[in-house]
């Protein structure tokens, strides 16, 4: 059955960033309800070049219920600067991205280790429901505040643009896919897909949140992908703590039957001391939910975006940046 339009108004405002597959606007809500948050994040694109949000989407569905993966409250069609634009409606992550986040000193190990199993938590659930993510990296990764207190921060994976199911893996060539300094060396030689490319990708994420480098930096991108593919990763640094490094051998091995699954991963020491993250469960999300009752919503106030058909000519005429793979 073919899905319906979100029916709920909302006015685009600025642009929060754009890529390759279009443009992210923060929006307000014309008319709020205690489901919907006041502040949403559009992701847009013209509606003839829409495949991979619409693909975006039907992932998304399947993960309504995972409070540790972006909620998608629907999508809609509509008609701006003379554009057909296709509209994925989306949890705003008021706090940005690890990415934003991430410095040269690295992030205290206390923060990371929550981040970890947030992000662990997702990757079970999507790992169990046979999908690929396929580009796990720090800009994937959202901070939104939930709770409340409106003050507790959860880590939340994004962008499913790249992703594939198992059977899809099986029985078509998926070609490169993701961002190459965070891609498992099985992606890049044999371009064949599992779940344990999510948990190379993560363990180059833990890396570069703990230490503030990434783990594969050079500025020639061909002899990065052959360290990747090639050499084993090197892990020594004097910001990794004994448990921390035990636990990024266990997801930075390059036989990929040999590497620990996310659930395994959970159980691991440098996640023992997180005891304030629970496992995906829809009461808490219906909790969530009911807390914005509570909240006392305010009008915000935006300058829409008048040069939508520019923005997206550039989109169009944009090259990928380096570090990425294409579809």
């Amino acid at each position: 059955m073919e899905e319906k339009q979100a029916k709920f108004k909302w006015q685009r405002g600025r642009t929060l960033g754009k890529g390759s597959y279009g443009f992210v606007s923060l929006a307000s809500i014309d008319t709020p309800s205690p489901m919907i948050p006041s502040l949403i994040a559009v992701k847009s694109c013209m509606l003839n070049r829409s495949q991979s949000l619409r693909n975006e989407r039907e992932f998304l569905r399947m993960f309504e219920d995972c409070p540790q993966i972006i909620r998608c409250f629907g999508f809609n069609v509509t008609y701006e600067d003379d554009l057909y634009l296709y509209n994925l409606l989306l949890e705003f992550a008021s706090a940005g991205s690890l990415a934003d986040r991430i410095n040269e000193r690295g992030l205290p190990e206390f923060q990371v280790q929550k981040h970890t199993k947030n992000i662990l938590l997702g990757l079970s659930l999507i790992h169990k429901k046979g999908i690929i993510h396929c580009d796990i990296k720090p800009q994937n990764i959202l901070l939104t505040t939930d709770g409340a207190d409106g003050m507790a921060e959860v880590a939340k994976i994004a962008d499913f643009g790249l992703s594939i199911t198992l059977e899809q893996n099986r029985k078509e060539n998926m070609g490169h896919r993701g961002t190459k300094r965070y891609m498992a060396p099985e992606a890049l030689i044999k371009e064949k897909y599992y779940p344990g490319v999510d948990i190379w990708s993560l363990g180059c994420t833990v890396y570069e949140m703990i230490t503030g480098k990434p783990l594969w930096e050079s500025s020639n991108s061909d002899q990065m992908l052959d360290r990747i593919k090639y050499k084993e990763p090197n892990i020594e640094n004097p910001k990794l703590s004994t448990e921390a490094k035990d636990f990024l051998n266990n997801c930075l091995v390059r036989n990929p039957s040999a590497r620990w699954s996310a659930d395994m991963l959970l159980n691991h020491s440098f996640l023992k001391s997180v005891d304030d993250v629970q496992p995906p469960d829809t009461k808490k999300r219906l909790c969530d939910g009911m807390s914005l009752l509570r909240k006392k919503r305010t009008k915000t106030a935006f300058r829409t975006q008048p040069h939508i058909r520019d923005l997206v000519i550039q989109l169009d005429s944009d090259s990928k940046d380096g570090n990425s793979c294409p579809n």
